[in-house]
């Protein structure tokens, strides 16, 4: 069993009786104890008996660093530390290590492995082993059964105190002397002693209490941490976040199930700027429909699918990385066409009805190869047809299939070429 005291009191701590500010920090010294093996642990004592039958009972034993190990009944027998070598070869040269010739005690105090001989009766196979290994390291990560986890390093302690599915970080700095645990936050110490932990895991148990711990490891930066202070407020059915900590939820999330659908979204979707025409912006939906919660994370995809383009060998190219002289499709088209149109006899082109709920006619002449090309507000392709005429030429455009809004029909020939808009309502 494992008991943890505070030197400065002398009864047990009722944590039924501390406020919650106290017991939040109980809970984490509860935490803290967890690997004090390497420097609390209490040294064993452990007994080899030189047997009559010429054996050392046990011939093999494993120690902790500063355990004691008494040799006993050495009347007959010694117990003199040999060489590696000389213990497999059954000699007797020492060297230079214990040499007990009567019934005596070693504290060892150093980690590695010690063998030894009784010199008379080696090649009757008397002889042993004590392998002395180090107290555990106070450096490490560890577990604690009830949900938090905890990673020291050399100088800091950092204690992971998980609720719900995020955690919150507390660290501290320290001072280990022995078995005495100095816990040092913001200028306030707290000394403790910690007594009979094992290697791998611990008992700790405070006031009928019980926590167990076993080491481990994990990798922090994939858990979520916690807002420590609450942050956010409803605030006319959108979400604020409170600079000052005041506001009454600790997440965004939590403030959004609460305001719930009157929480102001944002939409990235095709509207008309009196600068630029027709581009894409962001619409504001009260009703919590939209596909962004802010107006920021909405502008910067709008602002990626917005383009640009040029008016290059007398047709309108898009540039989508902005670099295009006219912000909109519609203005290029405007300079495009005021440059050059179709160089016919008779040039005329006649388009109706317009605007059209599905078909739109059109008329024209020309003795070239021409192509006609119609295009929506982001300069994607819906309609193109290439035809060799001679003369006056009709056909029929079909848009019934595409979304109402303004198209740009493009007639090129080898000439020039001429721009319209169609309107699709």
């Amino acid at each position: 069993m494992l008991l943890l005291y505070c030197p400065i009191q002398t009864k047990l701590l009722d944590l039924n009786q501390l406020n919650y500010s106290i017991m939040k920090v109980i809970r984490i010294f509860l935490l803290l104890f967890v690997p004090f093996v390497g420097f609390s642990q209490v040294p064993v004592s452990h007994t080899v008996y030189a047997s009559d039958y010429m054996i050392f009972s046990p011939s093999d034993l494993t120690i902790l660093q500063n355990d004691t190990v008494f040799f006993e009944n050495l009347t007959n027998h010694n117990a003199v530390e040999v060489s590696q070598e000389t213990y497999q070869n059954n000699g007797i040269l020492s060297n230079g290590g214990f040499q007990l010739y009567s019934d005596n005690y070693l504290v060892f105090d150093e980690v590695g492995t010690h063998y030894y001989v009784c010199t008379p009766h080696v090649q009757m196979g008397m002889k042993g082993i004590i392998n002395v290994q180090a107290l555990p390291s106070l450096v490490g990560q560890w577990y604690v059964d009830i949900g938090d986890y905890l990673e020291v390093t050399a100088d800091s302690f950092f204690v992971y105190i998980f609720e719900n599915d995020c955690y919150i970080l507390d660290a501290f700095s320290y001072q280990l002397n022995d078995s005495i645990l100095t816990l040092n936050d913001e200028g306030e110490q707290m000394t403790l002693s910690v007594f009979d932990i094992t290697q791998e895991s611990a008992l700790i148990i405070l006031n009928g209490d019980s926590v167990n711990a076993t080491d481990t490891t994990f990798d922090a930066s994939l858990w979520t941490p916690c807002d420590d202070e609450y942050s956010w407020n409803c605030l006319e059915s959108s979400c604020v976040e409170m600079s000052d900590f005041s506001g009454e939820f600790s997440t965004l999330e939590d403030c959004q199930s609460i305001c719930g659908e009157s929480i102001t979204t944002y939409e990235c979707i095709e509207m008309f700027s009196p600068e630029k025409g027709y581009i894409l912006g962001c619409s504001e939906f009260s009703d919590g429909m939209g596909i962004y919660n802010s107006l920021e994370e909405c502008e910067t995809f709008c602002n990626q699918n917005n383009t640009s383009y040029n008016c290059i060998d007398l047709s309108c190219v898009e540039l989508s990385d902005d670099t295009g002289v006219y912000a909109s499709l519609s203005e290029c088209q405007d300079e495009c066409q005021n440059s050059t149109s179709i160089i016919e006899n008779d040039g005329k082109v006649q388009v109706f009805p317009n605007p059209s709920s599905n078909i739109f006619n059109l008329e024209f002449n020309s003795d070239y190869e021409t192509e006609i090309l119609v295009t929506n507000i982001l300069g994607e392709q819906v309609y193109f047809k290439s035809i060799q005429s001679i003369g006056e030429y009709n056909t029929q455009i079909d848009l019934s299939n595409y979304s109402k809004g303004i198209y740009n029909l493009t007639i090129k020939t080898s000439k020039g070429i001429s721009n319209h808009k169609l309107i699709l309502q």
